[in-house]
């Protein structure tokens, strides 16, 4: 596990409102990060975890938060970068290996700005239906319409509708999106004009189940933003896309294979002054 330690010297750092984590660490830090796919933990002060996350590029999403800003990222977002003091990570052998290694992290350690993962809960179903320019959609624990589905999935539902909204829309900009969309976690009852509803529908339902490829083939297809802020939010959306695990495993089931897995793969401990 590496590390990077915020306070140089031991004295308060004055920080920008707008990057306050290139202030606090230095921006020769961020370009320093590994490429490489793994885990990475985020620590405040009095040595307290924070927040645990993964991701296939550690130097890209660990960089994204850089740009956390008000009116753009939620208030949950801003107190998690305000109280950073210290970013650690974790190599893995591959992108699967990063999403096996974090999920097996949160259920043991439980950060509590971590809210997918930390626990095993029952699972949802999401019930659909198409009407003429409209796409009804209701995420219900009662057995009804796809599943059963993660208990993550309620968080991975935004990201979801957004990435069908982008392809089926891809002119449209993120700000005039239907506004349950433009939350950070959407409502479980909402509708989404559409001009196609039954087939986002169909990449809804084919993504949900297991059949990821079809809609990720699409994102790579939708021109690039000129908008670096935009970019890395896409991206971000496309990660949280990508670490999808369809399978429901009950808590017995989860708590036994947790038990039999055996840890990931560390790197020695180095200290970035």
């Amino acid at each position: 596990m590496k590390r990077g330690q915020g306070n140089r010297g031991g004295q308060q750092i004055l920080f920008r409102l707008e990057d306050p984590l290139t202030a606090r660490f230095g921006s020769t830090f961020f370009t320093g990060l590994p490429t490489n796919p793994g885990v990475y933990f985020f620590t405040g002060e009095a040595d307290r975890l924070l927040y645990i996350g993964q991701s296939a590029n550690l130097r890209a999403r660990i960089g994204s938060y850089r740009h956390v800003a008000q009116g753009r990222h939620p208030r949950r977002s801003l107190r998690l970068v305000a109280g950073i003091r210290r970013i650690e990570w974790e190599l893995c052998e591959s992108p699967v290996h990063a999403i096996a290694r974090e999920r097996e992290l949160l259920l043991e350690r439980r950060p509590p700005f971590n809210r997918a993962g930390v626990w095993i809960g029952p699972p949802w179903w999401l019930a659909g239906e198409t009407v003429t320019g409209v796409l009804r959609l209701q995420l219900t624990r009662e057995p009804q319409g796809i599943g059963p589905l993660p208990p993550s999935f309620r968080y991975l539902l935004g990201p979801l509708l957004r990435g069908v909204q982008r392809v089926l829309v891809p002119e449209l900009p993120l700000h005039a999106y239907p506004h349950g969309l433009t939350r950070s976690t959407v409502p479980l009852s909402l509708s989404i004009p559409s001009p196609d509803p039954e087939s986002a529908w169909q990449l809804i339902t084919g993504f949900a189940t297991g059949e990821t490829e079809p809609l990720l083939a699409l994102l790579e297809q939708v021109p690039a933003t000129e908008s670096p802020a935009l970019a890395e939010f896409w991206q971000e959306e496309r990660e949280r896309l990508e670490a999808y695990t369809p399978k429901f495993t009950p808590p017995n089931r989860m708590a036994e294979r947790i038990a039999d897995a055996p840890l990931g793969r560390t790197t020695a401990i180095e200290r970035l002054i």
